[in-house]
């Protein structure tokens, strides 16, 4: 990205290697032999008129880096002269781009493959020298609790994230990486499923009710695995009174066990028979 100094300078000569003045001579430059691809940036201009028989290419610069490259010399019915090799080295660290994306994952358990970020400069080169700490965050997405280290420092301009999970599943999660003095960046969307089945959950709570009149709302009881998720299954659930301070003890009427519809149970008709508190 940086214009290259001192400015390259093509030369037209006779054959003995004298400058000759030359009028209306057109000099443009390519680039060859290398091992980075390379990309001229916005503004390069890569044809000059040589004036006083001398070319001079005052904004030229690369924009990818690599090693070995060199640059081509050619006009019209004159012989074509190659430059001698040089390297590109990336520019000062400019942003953060996602190297590894983010892909679906199972609450709980790390992302596999692990998530990347990279340090690069402006012309999108991993600033390999760069050590600097990145962090990740939630942007948007369906949930918000997750777990994930606080900062990963870059080792050679790339910071790995091996143990990254989200502890909450839903759609539409993305990450957001910052790092001090960086363009931060943002990954592509991924989902989080729910892990195995692992717990029952009360998700509507029985409320106060007359004895033998159905529980208004209905009770209902959620299967989820080992964070909260929800987990979709068909387990049949059954529920039974425990001692309250009625001296019988609760007697459940109703449908008392339940397959669970998504995940769900719902107790529409459950009923106590036996006054009682608590």
């Amino acid at each position: 990205g940086a214009v290259i100094v001192p400015v390259v300078q093509v030369s037209v000569q006779d054959a003995q290697g004298n400058t000759m003045t030359i009028p209306n001579v057109s000099i443009t430059l390519a680039i060859t032999n290398a091992t980075g691809a390379p990309v001229a940036t916005p503004g390069v201009t890569l044809t000059q008129a040589a004036v006083n028989g001398v070319a001079t290419f005052g904004d030229l610069s690369m924009a990818k880096v690599g090693t070995g490259y060199t640059l081509t010399a050619t006009a019209t019915n004159l012989a074509s002269a190659t430059s001698t090799a040089f390297d590109v080295t990336p520019g000062a660290a400019s942003k953060l781009a996602f190297t590894v994306q983010p892909s679906a994952a199972v609450a709980g358990a790390a992302i596999d493959p692990a998530v990347q970020v990279t340090i690069q400069d402006a012309q999108g080169n991993t600033v390999t020298s760069a050590t600097t700490s990145v962090t990740l965050a939630i942007t948007t997405a369906t949930g918000t609790s997750w777990a994930v280290p606080g900062g990963t420092a870059a080792v050679a301009g790339v910071a790995t994230f091996t143990d990254l999970s989200l502890d909450r599943a839903g759609a539409g999660f993305s990450l957001t990486a910052a790092a001090p003095r960086l363009t931060s960046a943002t990954s592509i969307a991924f989902d989080v499923s729910p892990g195995a089945a692992s717990e029952l959950a009360f998700a509507s709570q029985p409320s106060a009710v007359v004895a033998g009149a159905a529980i208004d709302p209905a009770v209902q009881v959620t299967v989820q695995d080992a964070h909260g998720n929800t987990v979709s299954s068909t387990t049949r659930i059954t529920l039974t009174g425990t001692t309250a301070t009625g001296a019988s003890g609760p007697v459940l009427g109703g449908t008392a066990a339940v397959a669970a519809v998504a995940g769900v149970a719902t107790f529409a008709n459950l009923t106590v028979a036996k006054a009682g508190t608590g």
